[in-house]
């Protein structure tokens, strides 16, 4: 099993669309993926009520002050391939548990300054539990969302984020099919298949799978190929 954490500590960043979706196209590739919402406010798992998306979505949060090894034991009893992980928005244990149990950390940031500020200090974060772990996870994979490239901090952003050192995602537009997605109860790929929010989903998604291919092979194990 692989754990992908999307995670940050700015509410508003788009986590909870960057998880439905990458869990809907990894879904629709054949793979055995489950979705876990650890997020108190239940964004993803409201998304997932209607019951119209392709994979499972668990509602499983992870409250400040909750029992994280209970928790992460909870976790790893989950039977599928990937698991992908809603963060909350804050730097706290929380966050730590999930940043702890992942093999990739995903985080997306927004154009703003104020997006840029919160995901220093995400990264930071994630540095120091990888140097803790001692075994080089997780990765980090930097993710451009919510970019209207009319404007100069949008044009701006990839290249302030490859200054953090970091591997850095494909570009997301500021797309308004993702929110009407969620108000449809369904992912992009359903909703609009074909359209730019969708393509951009699966050059994301490609982007997880080559790092978790890579990281597979840095540590001697068979590689993977996954098709697109």
């Amino acid at each position: 099993m692989q754990i992908i954490g999307v995670a940050g500590r700015k509410g508003g960043s788009g986590k909870s669309t960057l998880a439905v979706h990458l869990a809907a196209e990894l879904t629709t590739r054949g793979e055995s993926v489950v979705l876990v919402d650890c997020d108190p406010q239940g964004s993803a798992a409201h998304w997932a009520e209607p019951g119209h998306l392709p994979m499972p979505v668990q509602h499983m949060p992870l409250e400040q002050g909750a029992n994280v090894s209970k928790w992460s034991h909870a976790i790893r009893r989950i039977s599928a391939h990937y698991l992908v992980l809603d963060s909350p928005p804050h730097l706290d244990a929380a966050l730590g548990g999930i940043i702890g149990l992942a093999d990739l950390a995903v985080v997306p940031c927004g154009p703003s300054g104020l997006d840029l500020v919160a995901t220093a200090e995400t990264v930071s974060l994630i540095r120091e539990i990888r140097d803790a772990r001692g075994d080089g996870k997780p990765q980090i994979l930097l993710v451009p969302n919510r970019v209207d490239r009319r404007t100069a901090s949008s044009r701006e952003l990839q290249a302030a984020l490859r200054e953090m050192g970091e591997a850095v995602a494909v570009e997301i537009g500021a797309r308004t099919a993702f929110s009407d997605a969620f108000n449809a109860g369904v992912w992009v790929g359903k909703y609009a298949p074909g359209s730019p929010a969708h393509l951009e989903m699966r050059a994301f998604a490609d982007e997880v799978l080559r790092c978790l291919t890579l990281e597979e092979s840095r540590y001697g194990k068979k590689k993977r190929v996954v098709g697109a």
